[in-house]
Formats: structure tokens, C-alpha cells, sequence
């Protein structure tokens, strides 16, 4: 059996390689850039591990052995879903592995901002030395946190943000009897919120769900945090709206496109604090989701079903010669 990894940014995957040799599956490792370096390194493999790499229905064509693509991390919005499915083909991804790093650069984020902390370091800097840049500030007991979307990580995020004294709000399409939490509309929450902290996945229904109506909403003072993915905001809409301080601030983790371009309109806004789509990251983290993505391949090639699915299928099963 074998497997390969069409990309990834990690400094150390030996951990992962060596959860895949003890089960006896062979591992390529490429850097692939484009749709033919993938179908030419997986034309013979039958799982692949990917992160950045887009998988399309054209790459799982090139993968005829294929039984299932295992993602670095959480969001599987570049691998084509539906296709995999229809070829019987296992999509699954790392669900648990960085609740903790992302809930705590979300909170990192927020009181970045109600602190003032890049402003009064820019100040610091250029010779400043005076409280009075921050005013008005406000305590953040009793403050009101927004959270869109409640999976995994936004109920971890919930329970930190509770500890600090704000208060929540969340909406969710399935809401649940999470403690101390208040579901309500997504019209509302944004009324209501001082923050707003994005937790859906980008999909269809998903895409630039924030934009100029939903920005509209909210407070002139709130600020709107994005750790899930950058298309899930109108990114004009935002920027225009920042612009014109029709609410205070972001702070941004996500992008789109990613990264932003030298010239694109939020490297220049004083009102953002942005950061390069490091939210994951820990060293515990980075091997927790390498580990774990190996272990889902080696569930998948022996005929068991993998931990974390994002999709339900007849699986493929194994072409290889007898």
C-alpha cells in the first residue's frame, strides 16, 4: 500500500511517516503546485494526505487507486467533495487537534484590540508615552461576544470567553444547550455584539456571508474577528466599512485572497490587526494534526472507518494486484 503527501508547510512530518511505516504503507512526499505534479505523484497511490493543494475531480480521476484524502488540519473547502464522494473516495480531516490554539488567537485578537496593544506599541515606539491614546476604553466584564457558527472550536471559545466576564451570543443552524450561552438570529447577534468571531466552514452558503447589509448591523464600536477563512467575509464591503468607521475595527487571521497582495486596501488601514493564517499553530499542534491525519490513512487502507468524515461514502476498496 502506499500513500502520499502532495504538500504541506511543516518543518517536521516524521512522526506522521512513521505512524505509516509501522502499518506498512509506503510514503511519497512532493510539493506539488498544480493539478498534473498531484495526479503524476498519487497515479499509484491509495490514500493522499494534502493541505494547500486544490483536489479536484480531475486530480481524483488521476488517482484510480484512491480510497480516501485525509486534509492538514480542519477546512476541506479545496478539496471537491461531492466528486470524492461519487468515486467512493473517504474526505476526512483533523477535527480536534488545535481547538485550544485557535480559540486562544481569537481571544489573543480580541483583547489585542480592547487593550489597544498595537496602538500603544506604535506609540511607544515613536516616542509617546500617555494613556490618552485609549480613550475611551471599557472594561470587558459584560461585554457582548458573537460567535457565528458553534462547532468545535467556537464552544471551547464560549467557555474561555465566560472566564474573561463577557457575555454570549451565538448563532448556529443547529444550536445546542451549551452552558450560559444565548442562541439567537444572526441579525441579532449583530446588533448586539461588541465582538463578532467567525466559525463557519466556507462553503456555498457560507461565501461572503458578512457583507455590506451584515456590517450594517453592528455597532460602530464592534470589532469583527475571522479565523475560519477569509471568503466568508465581503472583503471590499469590509474594507470599505473600516475605511468609513462604520465599525471600530478587525482583526483578521484569514484573507482573501491569501496572502493579500502588496497592494491590497487592509495593509493600510491603522483599525486591523492582521496575522498570517497562524491561528493553528502550536509545536503541539503541528504534531497532533500530522499524526493524526496519518492515522486516519492507516484507518482508511484497512477497510475502517475514519475518525473525523466530513463525507458519507461506499468506500472504494483496495485495486491493488492480488
Amino acid at each position: 500500500m502506499k500513500a502520499v503527501i502532495t504538500d504541506h508547510h511543516y518543518t517536521d512530518i516524521s512522526r506522521a511517516a512513521r505512524v505509516l511505516a509501522d502499518a506498512g504503507i509506503e510514503l511519497a512526499v512532493g510539493a506539488c503546485s498544480n493539478e498534473d505534479e498531484a495526479i503524476a505523484l498519487g497515479c499509484d497511490a491509495d490514500a493522499a494526505i494534502n493541505q494547500h493543494l486544490p483536489i479536484t475531480a480531475r486530480v481524483l480521476d488521476g488517482w484510480p487507486r484512491c480510497r480516501g484524502v485525509v486534509h492538514f488540519g480542519k477546512g476541506v473547502d479545496n478539496i471537491d467533495v461531492a466528486a470524492a464522494t461519487e468515486r467512493g473516495i473517504w474526505v476526512t480531516n483533523v477535527r480536534d487537534a488545535n481547538w485550544d490554539e485557535v480559540s486562544n488567537h481569537v481571544l489573543a485578537l480580541l483583547l489585542g484590540w480592547a487593550r489597544g496593544l498595537v496602538a500603544f506599541d506604535r506609540h511607544v515606539r515613536a516616542g509617546g508615552w500617555s494613556h490618552r491614546l485609549a480613550v475611551p476604553r471599557h472594561r470587558l466584564k459584560g461585554q457582548v461576544l458573537g460567535i457565528v457558527g458553534f462547532g468545535d472550536i467556537a464552544r471551547v471559545l464560549a467557555a474561555k470567553a465566560q472566564g474573561l466576564g463577557l457575555d454570549v451570543l451565538a448563532h448556529s443552524r443547529h444550536p445546542d444547550a451549551a452552558g450560559g450561552v444565548t442562541f439567537v438570529g444572526l441579525g441579532e447577534l449583530l446588533r448586539r455584539a461588541d465582538y463578532v468571531s467567525l466559525h463557519v466552514p466556507l462553503t456555498a452558503s457560507t461565501a461572503k456571508m458578512i457583507g455590506e447589509k451584515e456590517i450594517a448591523l453592528m455597532k460602530p464600536s464592534a470589532f469583527l474577528i475571522n479565523t475560519s477563512r477569509g471568503g466568508v467575509i465581503d472583503q471590499q464591503a469590509l474594507v470599505a466599512a473600516l475605511r468609513a468607521r462604520r465599525i471600530a475595527g478587525a482583526g483578521l487571521d484569514v484573507t482573501d485572497p491569501e496572502p493579500p497582495a502588496a497592494d491590497d486596501p487592509l495593509l493600510a488601514l491603522d483599525n486591523v490587526i492582521l496575522t498570517p493564517h497562524v491561528a493553528w499553530y502550536s509545536e503541539e499542534s503541528r504534531e497532533d494534526v500530522t499524526i493524526s491525519a496519518a492515522q486516519e490513512v492507516v484507518r482508511i487502507l484497512r477497510d475502517q472507518r475514519p475518525l473525523s468524515p466530513v463525507n458519507d461514502v461506499v468506500p472504494r476498496r483496495s485495486c491493488a494486484p492480488a
